[in-house]
């Protein structure tokens, strides 16, 4: 036990989350297991017998985390070395399988072994299928003559490694001058070598079962590619889906749910790309992330920037809680949610499943992150900042990609320009590189009489641009 608690506590906590999850692989693939058994007994065979599953990290790092969770339930002098649960914890210090790359190696250089996994698998299954067989007789030699009277059970590929692990196995326990070889062990031995039992066999099907096999192979590689075909990103989201979506993840009692709502209301509002705004940080009265597209002239700068000291001067008048405390709590769940999903590609992918959810329950179209942040987009330009504003705050390098590319100004709410502040500084690195759409202002269709005046004009495009804000 000495190893055991020389390694730290972060160490110890990650090989039992690791068993942890091998447990309930294992319970997921062999869900008739014997209910018996402990659970640890269980995927440790399970994990021994699969071959050319894991890297070689990998193999290791499970083969690590079992035998600790085995050494922590059993003291060596609690039970027999050779009993089952010994056999294991050797097994795991000293036979774990093959890596995928071992395994792929022994197979291009004609090898099969090693086939303790394979020996242990049939073994385990005679066991299974024959409780009451003679327990004086070597369970290897019982195996062995299970296994040749067994004809049409396994494939031609699978009987074949099978015999070659058996005539291991008894070669390895069994000296030739110990026994007769006219006696039963040298007759298994040459019935492994020259009688293998036979193989199941496949039906010949006909030309019109072919055609039709053949069919569906097309038509579900067709029905695959469609699903795998990106949809487009919804760019547009009225006021009152929003709402919906931060109520309906308010109202939620997990954890995760209420700090997905926080991530609608900032995504919505500064309109960073979904990766840059799980890494924000707050400095003060900014708010900074790491920029994700920086290279090849794609971004302003290597950190996306907002001043948001006017929502902490608002939020000081109308609310006794901090707003800034809160922000930092939500940051630093932020960092808890990612660790925990296990990187950020999962844990954004679980944000999406999330919304996903969210939008059937609300009755809505699917919402996804990057939504928010063509919302946002459209709101400041609703809110009159020009090209260049937008392209500060979102980190654009040039002011032709919000104006072309994101959501239309119709589509979002006019908000305070003060609300959100940039680095001045800034503005003159903005490439100007948007285009002038030059139209006549009156078709020549229609006659000066017929056209609108200036100040209808104004009119309407204040009463279409403006909503209540969040």
């Amino acid at each position: 036990m000495l190893w055991v608690t020389q390694r730290s506590s972060q160490t110890v906590d990650y090989y039992s989350g690791e068993t942890i999850r091998l447990i309930a692989q294992c319970h997921n693939e062999q869900p008739y297991a014997d209910p018996r058994a402990l659970p640890i007994v269980l995927a440790a065979e399970w994990y021994l017998r699969a071959r050319g599953r894991w890297s070689d990290s990998t193999v290791r790092i499970y083969g690590l985390a079992l035998e600790q969770e085995m050494i922590s339930l059993l003291s060596y002098d609690s039970f027999d070395p050779d009993s089952r649960e010994g056999q294991i914890l050797w097994r795991l210090r000293n036979d774990r399988p093959a890596s995928i790359k071992r395994a792929k190696q022994l197979e291009k250089e004609g090898i099969t072994a090693p086939f303790s996994s394979e020996v242990a698998a049939l073994i385990e299954q005679f066991q299974c299928q024959h409780p009451e067989a003679d327990q004086r007789e070597l369970p290897i030699l019982a195996v062995a003559r299970w296994f040749l009277d067994s004809p049409g059970r396994w494939s031609a590929r699978s009987f074949t490694i099978n015999a070659l692990a058996l005539k291991q196995e008894i070669e390895g326990l069994l000296e030739f001058d110990t026994f007769d070889p006219d006696g039963p062990e040298g007759q298994l031995l040459k019935r492994l070598e020259t009688e293998h039992p036979a193989p199941t066999k496949r039906g010949t099907k006909t030309e019109k079962e072919k055609a039709v096999a053949h069919q569906q192979k097309v038509a579900a590689k067709k029905k695959k590619a469609v699903a795998k075909k990106r949809k487009k990103s919804r760019k547009s989201l009225p006021m009152k889906e929003l709402r919906e979506l931060v109520g309906y993840f308010r109202s939620r009692e997990d954890e995760f749910s209420r700090w997905i709502a926080g991530y609608i209301i900032f995504a919505s509002r500064i309109g960073w790309r979904p990766g840059e705004i799980i890494n924000l940080r707050r400095e003060g009265n900014l708010i900074r992330a790491a920029a994700e597209k920086h290279t090849n002239h794609r971004g302003l700068t290597e950190t996306c920037e907002v001043d948001i000291s006017a929502y902490l001067e608002k939020s000081r008048l109308i609310k006794s809680v901090s707003l800034a405390s809160e922000i930092d709590r939500w940051i630093g769940d932020a960092r808890k949610w990612e660790t925990f999903y296990g990187g950020k590609k999962k844990f954004l992918a679980n944000i999406n499943g999330r919304l996903a959810t969210a939008s059937k329950g609300c009755k809505i179209r699917r919402v996804c992150t990057y939504t928010f942040r063509h919302f946002a987009i459209s709101c400041m330009k609703a809110s009159k900042f020009t090209c260049a504003e937008i392209a500060v705050i979102i980190n654009h390098a040039s002011d032709r990609t919000a104006g072309e590319h994101y959501g239309q100004r119709r589509h979002g709410v006019k908000r305070p320009k003060k609300m959100l502040r940039f680095n001045g500084l800034r503005l003159p690195l903005v490439r100007n590189l948007a285009r002038a759409f030059k139209r006549p202002a009156v078709s020549e269709s229609k006659s000066p009489a017929d056209a609108p005046s200036h100040q209808e004009v104004v009119i309407v495009e204040a009463e279409t641009s403006w909503h209540p804000s969040l």
